[in-house]
Order: C-alpha cells, then structure tokens, then sequence
C-alpha cells in the first residue's frame, strides 16, 4: 500500500466505516510508515476537536429570534402558527452548528497552514523545479567554480559540502543559492550516469528536519541521520557542528542513506 492509497482510508478509519479487510492492509502499512502515523493523528485530532467544539454550540436566542421572524425562512402566512416553527428550527440547526464551528476552526486551520514548513523540506522545491524544467542553471565543467562561487555567496561564512561522487557517476555540473525562511541555502547540483543529486548546505540544527522524517542513529559516528520523502523525492539530513547537509535525489532511500552516511564527517 502507498502513502497516498493508505492516507484516502485514514478518515474511513477513524470514522470506524474501514472494511475489515482495508483495515488489516492499512494497519500493516501504519506500522512501517512514520509519516502516515502522523496523519492519523492529525486527522484524528482534528476530529476529536470538531466533535468538542459542536457539542459546546449553541443557539443565541437573538438568532432564534431573528430565525421565528425572517419571512425568507418562515411563510408570512404560517408566522402566527408557532407549532410549525419547530421542525424548521431543528433542520436549521444542524446548519448553524456547522456555520459556528466554521468560525472557530478557520482561524486554527490558516494558522497550522501558514506554519512555515521545515527548512529541509522547503528546500526541496529547487529540485522540482529544476526537474520540471522551470528552474535555468547555469553548468560549468570546473568543480572549484561551484565552491568558490557559492562559498563567496554566503561571505565565506560556511561551505558547500564537497562530496566526491565520482564512483557513483555523478559529478557537480552547478550551484545555486536560495533564500529560504530568511536563511541562504546553498545548492550543488550533481549530474551523471547515476542520474540527478542536490545536496544542500546550510546553518541550522536537526529542528530544521521534517517531523515525519525517520531517524538513524550510527553508532560509530555519533551521528543521527533523517531520511524523509518529498512529493517521490527522497531526501537524509544529518548535522556536521552548526553546518546542515541534505542530499536529495531519486534514488532509493536505502542506497541514498547509505551515501549520507559514508560521506558524513563526525563533529
């Protein structure tokens, strides 16, 4: 099951209408993914939150009042007749709980969707871009360009990660600087046999990692690694002193992990 089949069940889930047979499917692929067990828990929370904040509305009796006296809902002709008033007020109810919710939970939800996400994951839309053809590099055949014109970028403050990946075919033909949350980014883009590799370079700390993504502690070099996906891209953070590196590429997350962590220096 993928990520996206397994997230159109979450909600069938939760709302207990999953067939048993969907339900084992699901489960088994909640076990292994630390991603689409935070899905649940955000749609389950969200949830649990509509269903408290409905049963704390109620009717203001001004819009009751406002309700019995609109000729748009009730007949001029029936208004004298207050028997008929109460089967309308209790279909306009459902309504106006889901009218008041609406305007207790708009103001949340612009809030979580306004959240800037990670600086890890943010980065990654370079490489769609550059996937996609929307983003123009300029390639040179000399590696030392890339640094030094890269490295001058940031006032020598840090520099891009140079990674010999020559026995993977791939060898820096770019670099790029991005802007990102206020912070710059530093970009060498690798190309070759081996098919298209980012690696990113930048001042932060491991909170800059997505929540979803899994960590790898190696033992041997004291280090954690956070392997994630964005959008069929997959991605590994690890931290070098204050220097963040993620190497992004469509690779399988095994032999990308394994790059990372062949290619990473203990602080």
């Amino acid at each position: 099951m993928t990520c996206e089949e397994a997230q159109e069940l979450i909600t069938a889930l939760i709302d207990r209408e999953l067939p048993d047979a969907e339900r084992v499917s699901l489960d088994s692929h909640l076990r292994l993914c630390a991603h689409c067990q935070t899905v649940l828990e955000q749609e389950a929370l969200l949830k649990q939150s509509i269903r408290e904040t409905a049963q704390r509305v109620r009717t203001p009796n001004e819009l009751r009042a406002r309700i019995f006296s609109d000729q748009r809902i009730v007949a001029k002709q029936n208004r004298t007749r207050r028997q008929n008033l109460s089967p309308l007020l209790r279909r306009a109810r459902p309504a106006l709980a889901a009218a008041a919710i609406i305007a207790v939970l708009l103001p949340t939800l612009f809030f979580f969707r306004a959240t800037p996400e990670p600086l890890a994951a943010a980065a990654l839309e370079s490489y769609d871009r550059f996937r996609s053809g929307e983003l123009a590099v300029s390639k040179t055949e000399n590696p030392q360009e890339i640094v030094e014109q890269l490295t001058r970028a940031v006032d020598g403050r840090f520099h891009p990660m140079g990674y010999d990946l020559t026995g993977m075919g791939l060898r820096p033909v770019a670099g790029l600087v991005r802007q990102i949350h206020g912070r710059k980014v530093l970009v060498a883009i690798y190309q070759g046999e081996g098919g298209t590799l980012f690696c990113y370079t930048f001042i932060g700390s491991e909170e800059d990692t997505p929540r979803h993504a899994a960590r790898f502690y190696d033992a041997a070099k004291k280090m954690n690694f956070y392997a994630f996906s964005h959008g069929g891209l997959n991605a590994v953070l690890h931290r070098e002193g204050e220097i963040i590196c993620v190497l992004a590429s469509e690779m399988p997350m095994e032999e990308l992990l394994a790059l990372a962590r062949s290619k990473a220096k203990s602080s």
